[in-house]
């Protein structure tokens, strides 16, 4: 197969050779003029920035990569690190530009070892932002979220303040994508708090940010104080200067987003005023996207008035600026001129707009489809157009003809299986890239839980080893002190078994290994049993009250265990010496199952040990979930209930 896929493809270069040698002979010129120029430059920092700037220039095509490898070559070789961290900056926008993330993150990990090595940080956290928002571009803003938050722990660890700024810029971006909005105006601000002194680009895009995010939650105030530091900044840069017309169209965004707000909330007297504002901006060489918005704003503001054949002529004025790249917002200023004429009683013209506008968002989809459909039948025309002529000579041409056809279909059909396994691969390295973080931070649960657990094991063994060695060696210890150490290695004993058999439980729990003795019992009866059994373990500690409207409940479940459960919930520790507790639990029942609920749990009021009191909890959850029930803690401090619902059958 192979031999027969090289013999195609020098077959395919024989017939296309000829028609390529003029276009790559040119390429091949400017080519090396632009190395010669590169060559006279005076030193190698010089060559080495005019090899950028041509590759910037040239960004988009295949052949400025030579360039900047020469350039990055360059820079190794005489060791301009400065260069170096700029080229590796440049291979990571190249990549950026061409949407290949793979290879963006790949000079990325180069660019990071490179600026560690010189401590440059600069470029790292920009191109790491950048990679950043490509993720949450594609949907991976869980990805992106962890990232960003990884990107301000090594930046803290370095104390890079910039790096700081940049991964909270990073980090409330993936909220942004991932439409987490609270969380994304809480790093945003708190990035405003930390860096007071940010360059006005950061200011602008932060305070764009922060409006959008607070009109989308409808926190208006907010938004118009965000717009209103947004519109200080481009008059603090373009203070004393004529307006280009970038700056006007930033202008005329950010008035119309001002009438935007106020058009939600019904002020009509603010919204002219900045439509007034908006007027000094806007003018026929406006983006259309924004003189769209802008004369529908117009209209909107002329409909609140009442004032119908302006309001009409503005949304005339918004539809004659439309393009065809912009088929849904041109379906949105239908639907306001639709509302004007349905609102001014002419029903008739806007059951028609709506009829258009219904039938336009039918045909949208149609609408690309049929362009897609234009695209590949002209391509597929073109194409055949030479394969006709071709018909008309020899045979030989024929031949020629058709191995070139069946190379193109045999590299059509390995670019697609090609596309497939990289998709394919992509999926998996997500999936086990999200496997290994759930592994990780299991792993990191399980270690500070071993830790801490173990701490709590040593106390009372040492207690009880320390105590018995003073037993075993000292002769002439008074009967007092015998019985003071002797209660307290069974005080201790008896807290390191009741940890320990915990543990265990737990473990087995967690396995899946722990073996029940299921049977019919009645619920009502253990109930009532565990009262029994709290008020003779602790009398005058515990005042239990137990309610219920059912006289008997039967349900399969293990009696021992379900007694432990409700007796952990009652019991306090053996050194408890503080104020009776006041327990209050309640039997129901609901559908098809029965619901327990305790009020006032010596468990959450009384442990003082935070540890023990989680191996109960978790050991009881685990217990419940085991049956398909569930166990949670509800409220906040005294307030907290514990619900407890078990199925019946």
């Amino acid at each position: 197969m192979k031999k027969t896929v090289l013999i195609l493809l020098l077959l395919n270069a024989i017939f296309y050779g000829g028609n390529i040698y003029a276009s790559e002979s040119a390429e091949s010129q400017s080519r090396d003029s632009i190395f010669r120029i590169a060559a006279s430059q005076p030193n190698d920092t010089l060559r080495s920035r005019f090899l950028r700037g041509v590759f910037e220039q040239q960004i988009s095509q295949s052949s400025a990569m030579e360039y900047l490898d020469s350039a990055y070559a360059l820079s190794k070789r005489k060791q301009l690190h400065e260069e170096e961290l700029w080229i590796l900056f440049d291979y990571c926008r190249r990549y950026e530009f061409c949407a290949d993330i793979d290879n963006m993150e790949k000079h990325l990990q180069m660019l990071r070892d490179a600026s560690y090595r010189y401590k440059i940080y600069t470029y790292y956290y920009t191109a790491w932002m950048a990679a950043l928002q490509m993720r949450c571009v594609q949907g991976d803003t869980e990805y992106a979220i962890l990232q960003a938050k990884k990107m301000r722990e090594e930046a803290l660890g370095i104390k890079n303040q910039n790096g700081i700024f940049i991964a909270s810029l990073a980090l409330g971006q993936a909220y942004y994508f991932a439409n987490q909005n609270n969380d994304a105006i809480e790093v945003y601000e708190q990035a405003l708090k930390e860096n007071p002194d940010a360059n006005d680009n950061a200011l602008l895009s932060i305070y764009s940010k922060l409006a959008d995010l607070y009109k989308k939650e409808k926190m208006y105030p907010q938004a118009l104080h965000k717009l209103q530091q947004r519109l200080d900044v481009m008059n603090k840069k373009s203070k004393g200067a004529p307006l280009s017309d970038t700056y006007k169209a930033i202008f005329l965004g950010i008035e119309t987003s001002f009438c935007t707000i106020y058009m939600e909330t019904g002020n009509k007297e603010k919204m002219k005023q900045h439509l007034e504002r908006a007027r000094k901006y806007y003018d026929k060489n406006s983006f259309f996207a924004a003189g769209m918005d802008y004369h529908a704003l117009w209209g909107e503001y002329y409909r609140l008035n009442k004032e119908w054949s302006n309001s009409l002529k503005e949304f005339d004025l918004a539809l004659s600026a439309q393009r065809e790249t912009v088929p849904l917002r041109t379906n949105g200023i239908l639907k306001m001129k639709a509302k004007v004429l349905l609102e001014s009683g002419r029903y008739k013209e806007a059951a028609e707009i709506y009829k258009i506008a219904a039938q336009k968002s039918d045909s949208i989809n149609q609408d690309i489809m049929f362009r897609h459909e234009e695209t590949y039948d002209a391509n597929y025309r073109i194409q055949n157009a030479p394969l006709e002529k071709e018909e008309l000579k020899e045979g030989y041409r024929r031949t020629q003809v058709i191995v070139a056809a069946a190379i193109l279909t045999l590299l059509i059909f390995v670019t697609i299986r090609t596309a497939h396994l990289r998709k394919l691969l992509r999926r998996s390295e997500k999936q086990t890239r999200e496997a290994f973080e759930i592994v990780k931070a299991a792993d990191k649960i399980k270690e500070r839980f071993l830790h801490n657990i173990t701490f709590e094991i040593r106390i009372p063994l040492n207690t009880v080893v320390g105590f018995s060695e003073l037993l075993s060696s000292e002769n002439e210890l008074q009967e007092s002190e015998i019985e003071e150490y002797s209660a307290a290695i069974k005080k201790n004993s008896v807290k390191l078994l009741a940890l320990i058999n915990n543990i265990l439980d737990l473990s087995r729990l967690e396995a899946g290994m722990m073996r029940f003795n299921v049977q019919e019992c009645d619920i009502v009866q253990l109930c009532r049993e565990a009262k029994m059994m709290t008020n003779m373990q602790f009398p005058q500690i515990v005042d239990l009250t137990f309610h219920t409207d059912l006289k008997e409940l039967m349900v399969q479940a293990d009696s021992e265990w379900f007694l432990k459960l409700l007796t952990t919930l009652f019991a306090v520790p053996g050194d408890y010496k503080g104020e009776a507790c006041k327990v209050e639990y309640t039997l129901s029942k609901a559908g098809k199952f029965l619901k327990i609920n305790v009020k006032g749990s010596p468990l959450y009021l009384c442990w003082e040990n935070e540890q023990e009191q989680r191996i109960l909890h978790d050991i009881n959850r685990l217990y419940v979930e085991t049956f398909k029930g569930s166990y949670q803690i509800l409220g906040k401090e005294k307030e907290k209930l514990v619900s407890i619902t078990y199925p019946i059958a």
